[in-house]
């Protein structure tokens, strides 16, 4: 059997959010979007307002300073793709950029204003 490639993130709170996904946490295995898109809508709703059941795939063995919170946030805002090398490269990134102080806004702030992209 191969190593892991995700772990459990923060919950998912809004259907946009999780059609936005390549793979999901739910319960405890991940499901690819292909399962999870072939949901009845109601059945979807009711799983994200329950607020336990299903969670974000973060990528395994990634280590980086900010919480999956930040990661999350700044994958919306540089609009990267919610996929396993998605995650692991912009997680790079912010390694990367990363002066060690400041939050995940200011991080991205600096790399959007010395024209790093």
């Amino acid at each position: 059997m191969g190593r892991r490639k995700w772990r459990k993130g923060p919950h998912i709170t809004s259907l946009d959010e999780l059609a936005r996904q390549e793979v999901v946490f739910w319960w405890d295995k991940p499901q690819s979007k292909g399962w999870f898109l072939s949901w009845q809508f109601r059945m979807a709703s009711q799983a994200i307002q329950n607020g336990r059941v299903i969670r974000y795939a973060m990528p395994e063995g990634s280590s980086c300073r900010f919480s999956d919170e930040d990661i999350l946030r700044a994958e919306r805002r540089l609009r990267t793709e919610p996929t396993l090398e998605g995650r692991q490269e912009l997680i790079k990134l912010l390694n990367r950029i990363d002066p060690g102080g400041g939050d995940v806004h200011d991080v991205i702030d600096r790399y959007e204003g010395k024209g790093l992209y």
